[in-house]
């Protein structure tokens, strides 16, 4: 990546400690709308706090209103913000994330815990150099190397169906490798440690990520995932 430095804003919060009236205040009528019967209970609730915490980050960041943005989700589940910046959202366990950005596409994704069948996966979704690797730390080394490839697969609004080994990371901190297996363009990575998760956070943006942080104390809750700590980045 060459050129100057873009900002993105990274925002984080722990569902735990979002009450019904904090949320409420911060959806729309439209965010509901998209709850519907059908949806479990824990997933509705996952769902409208984390359009709360991106809601408040938008404004945030904007100097907005939160109501006054228009939300849309693609058929492939990345949503978009009409009238506003990037966006990214990711939620795992009680965490949850956004990402915005100015510049281009960004995606994020934050992981809490590595599937009981991680080795298989491995196998069958990363490449050969990725997979020995992780083998020496499993379960960490596997959270490390999924956010950011899923973050990237984000950015460019596919999700997994976009493949996780289109992009082949190297981490050796501080310092991210990456390279993409149908020669595109590398994306910036930044992978960050919190209390109990990794986050990735990936830009399509043509200039250098400058990423800032900062916890979404939306009822002044104490910060009980931060601080967040850089790890490795490209």
């Amino acid at each position: 990546m060459t050129g100057s430095a873009h900002a993105a804003a990274l925002y984080y919060a722990d569902r735990r400690t979002l009450d019904a009236a904090t949320v409420a205040a911060l959806v729309t009528a439209e965010d509901r709308q998209r709850v519907v019967p059908s949806m479990h209970a824990r997933r509705s609730a996952e769902y409208l706090a984390g359009r709360a915490l991106l809601r408040h980050a938008l404004a945030r960041h904007t100097g907005r209103h939160a109501a006054s943005f228009r939300l849309e989700t693609s058929a492939a589940g990345k949503p978009s913000c009409v009238d506003g910046p990037a966006i990214s959202v990711s939620h795992s366990g009680d965490i949850l994330v956004c990402a915005l950005a100015d510049s281009g596409p960004i995606g994020v994704d934050v992981e809490t815990r590595a599937p009981r069948e991680l080795g298989t996966l491995a196998e069958r979704f990363f490449t050969r150099a990725e997979a020995s690797w992780l083998a020496a730390d499993p379960e960490r080394r596997f959270r490390m190397l999924w956010v950011l490839k899923e973050a990237y697969l984000k950015a460019l609004g596919v999700g997994l169906a976009g493949g996780l080994s289109s992009l082949e990371c190297r981490i050796e901190p501080p310092a991210v490798a990456a390279r993409t297996a149908d020669g595109a363009a590398v994306p910036e990575l930044a992978l960050l440690q919190g209390n109990g998760c990794w986050i990735g956070v990936a830009s399509l943006a043509a200039t250098r990520l400058e990423l800032k942080a900062e916890h979404a104390a939306l009822d002044g809750s104490d910060d009980a995932v931060g601080p967040l700590e850089l790890f490795a980045r490209t």
